[in-house]
């Protein structure tokens, strides 16, 4: 073996390098754990905003310090806004993250009726999108003619949700408690998400979505090179 070899000839030498290594390594996984690590997107429930194949980067600092290696916060200065995309602990299982997005935080109010989304009692603006060209390469669970891309404005962000139209739904009313918030896929009808398994801890929040730097369409096996770079809104 040449590492052998080359710790009978120069010990010092080979141990320099172990040492640089190391230090390599564990500055890269400080680096992961605490500022900014890469997920994959597995499912469709952030349809149009994510697909299926993204490969995106969370900042660890959106919120706070983290202690190498763990989710606690050594220091906290900012809290999940109104539409940030967070991924964090699934709270029905903490060996899983999940990435939704924020709807309400803790203290507001919130409440679906027939399928819209009232903040505070104020219904949150949906429009239809004329260009519906961004479903072209995605798998659905319902057909593309009754799948509905719109835009919705949620807190100050604009963003796409994709509706299936199901039978009319509600949903509350409820509060959000302190130290928690209320996530929401934006495939709308097909999202297990708070309308399922609760509020979601802000302790779990691993971080905040901030662009998509690799994409591979699965079902077709090609790149996506026009989302290289797409910022996450």
């Amino acid at each position: 073996m040449k590492w052998w070899k080359k710790l009978r000839e120069n010990p010092k030498e080979f141990f320099e390098s172990f040492k640089t290594i190391v230090i390599a390594v564990f500055v890269a996984l400080i680096f992961r754990y605490s500022v900014a690590a890469p997920y994959k997107i597995p499912t469709g429930s952030m349809i149009p905003t994510l697909k299926i194949g993204d490969f995106i980067f969370v900042s660890k600092l959106s919120y706070g310090v983290k202690l190498p290696f763990t989710n606690y916060n050594l220091v906290t200065y900012d809290q999940p806004k109104i539409g940030d995309v967070v991924v964090f602990i699934y709270p029905e299982d903490e060996s899983l993250d999940f990435i939704k997005r924020v709807v309400a935080t803790e203290g507001d109010a919130l409440e679906i009726k027939d399928n819209v989304l009232f903040i505070n009692g104020n219904p949150v603006t949906r429009t239809t999108a004329v260009d519906q060209s961004i479903l072209s390469d995605v798998v659905l669970n319902v057909p593309k003619s009754a799948a509905r891309l719109a835009y919705e404005q949620i807190g100050q962000k604009k963003h796409f949700v994709l509706e299936s139209f199901p039978l009319p739904t509600n949903f509350g009313p409820l509060k959000v408690p302190v130290g928690h918030v209320f996530v929401m896929g934006d495939n709308r009808d097909n999202s297990r998400d708070s309308r399922v398994w609760g509020f979601l801890p802000m302790k779990n929040i691993r971080g905040r979505a901030l662009f998509v730097w690799l994409s591979i369409d699965t079902a077709h096996w090609r790149l996506r090179w026009e989302r290289f770079g797409k910022k996450i809104v």
